[in-house]
């Protein structure tokens, strides 16, 4: 469930600027205050803003739309910069691997306005996208990087009289907004005129005004039924694990230790080929299954194997640190820190069904030494803690910005097969989620009951880098390479 909008019709918006330079300070941002200005003047119902300033980096792109979308709620995100053909030049690549669906109409109309300018208009990638959840969607918008070609493609062409003689893009995006289940939004007509079908459009008193629906019960804080799931693109239900026969309770897991194949997303690389390593990988609190669905080509990007990654949703719950906000995620936080008064339950209840689809995924005929289990964050934390305590062996175990939970209980749990998984840990120097210390804290008590882990640390925050991406494919080369001897 997204946070509560201050009026029903609120659109709430993502501005985001990717520039090396300029989220380094070397100079001022001008991309979000040219953004925010034009739309503060252009639209007229009720708005939130959230901004972010990043590199020009992929990895920082993807998880910060995700994040605007799947975590803060935005209906609509606009992005300036990095769109053209220079090698750092990511933001559509980016945008695509997030996309759900495309909107291809955007772009084309952004280069034809553009076109009547300069004849390099044909040189500039922007790309329009949807990314769905289950529960929410949102349109994701890439602009130039100039302020004034950004206000000419919101706005369109005009003749001296002011009348419209091209059509910008922001004319089509409210009733877009309006089909994906978003909020009315009413715009500004000196600025850009929101085109309606005759019986989409809702009857204002004051054209200024944003345009109210009729009142409707508000909804409760909690959810207290399972929110319905949109499936996402998979491979074949043979891929994945058998369906339970028991529906889920709302909000824990559910007593049968399996994942219902709903709750499964199985992905390949686009490229093809046979798959050398089964990856059940695990994402963190507060987005789901789709979040890494882009991992198979990344590791290949990266010269590492072709692997057939199994990608669980983690369940829906009500955390102590968000309460009336219920979110993906394998276990409560219910201390001031992450290691204060640990969800015991909720570690051991997802790291059994875990270690359940491990099970089911060799019964498949995969074998255990090319089944890898691994995760980010949460999903790092459960990917350490299921690995050590399993009775067999599996290919190995990576945990990317994690900590080991239970870290106690570990010498008296740890199971012989467990010491002997190949273990790797990659953590942030700066992560402002998971304390660096408690990584390696963690790492440290691994180590004593496990000889073959390697941990690395990055100059990075909660997040991916490249070095590490490099690393994580060598550790799962490696797994290919010894189970082939």
């Amino acid at each position: 469930m997204k946070p509560p909008r201050s009026a029903e019709n609120e659109l709430i918006l993502g501005l985001v600027s990717i520039s090396d330079r300029a989220s380094r300070g070397e100079y001022e941002d001008k991309g979000i205050p040219t953004l925010e200005a034009w739309c503060r003047n252009a639209i007229t119902t009720p708005l939130k803003i959230h901004k972010r300033l990043i590199p020009d980096e992929r990895f920082d792109i993807e998880k910060t739309l995700r994040e605007l979308v799947d975590i803060i709620g935005c209906d609509l995100i606009l992005t300036t910069g990095g769109t053209g053909p220079a090698r750092r030049d990511v933001t559509p690549e980016a945008t695509l691997a997030v996309a759900t669906r495309e909107m291809p109409g955007f772009g084309e109309q952004m280069r034809a306005i553009s076109g009547h300018f300069v004849p390099t208009a044909i040189l500039s990638r922007q790309v329009g996208v949807l990314r769905e959840t289950p529960d929410h969607a949102a349109l994701i918008l890439n602009l130039p990087g100039q302020p004034k070609a950004i206000a000419e493609t919101l706005e369109g062409l005009k003749d001296k009289e002011g009348n419209p003689t091209v059509n910008g893009i922001f004319a089509a995006v409210p009733y877009c907004i309006d089909l994906i289940g978003g909020p009315y939004i009413e715009t500004n007509e000196a600025v850009v005129k929101a085109f309606r079908p005759k019986s989409a459009r809702k009857h204002v008193e004051k054209p200024q005004e944003a345009a109210v629906p009729p009142a409707q019960p508000q909804q409760p804080a909690i959810e207290k039924r399972p929110v319905p799931q949109k499936e996402p693109p998979k491979a074949t239900m043979s891929e994945a694990a058998p369906r339970s026969e028991e529906k889920p309770a709302p909000e824990v897991p559910p007593a049968k230790p399996t994942f219902d194949a709903r709750d499964l997303l199985v992905v390949r690389p686009r490229t093809g080929g046979d798959a050398e390593l089964a990856v059940v990988w695990l994402h963190g609190m507060g987005v789901d299954n789709t979040d890494f669905a882009p991992f198979p080509d990344e590791i290949l990007g990266f010269d590492g194997p072709v692997c057939r990654f199994i990608l669980p949703n983690a369940p829906m719950r009500e955390m102590s640190m968000h309460p009336g906000y219920p979110l993906r995620a394998w276990y409560d936080v219910p201390g001031r820190s992450i290691d204060e008064n640990e969800d015991a339950r909720g570690i051991r209840e997802s790291a059994k069904r875990v270690s359940q689809l491990i099970d089911e995924i060799e019964a498949q005929g995969i074998p255990r030494n090319r089944i890898v289990l691994g995760g980010f964050s949460q999903g790092a934390a459960i990917s350490l803690f299921a690995g050590l305590r399993m009775e067999r062996p599996i290919g190995g175990v990576a945990a990317l910005s994690g900590y080991l939970p239970l870290a106690g209980h570990l010498f008296s749990e740890a199971t012989p097969g467990g010491r002997r998984t190949p273990i790797f840990m990659a953590h942030g120097e700066f992560d402002s989620v998971v304390p660096p210390v408690m990584a390696a804290r963690s790492a440290e008590v691994i180590s004593q009951v496990d000889q073959a882990m390697i941990a690395r640390t990055y100059p990075m925050d909660h997040e991916l880098c490249q070095e590490e991406m490099h690393d994580l494919a060598a550790f799962l080369r490696n797994i290919v390479e010894r189970a082939a001897n």
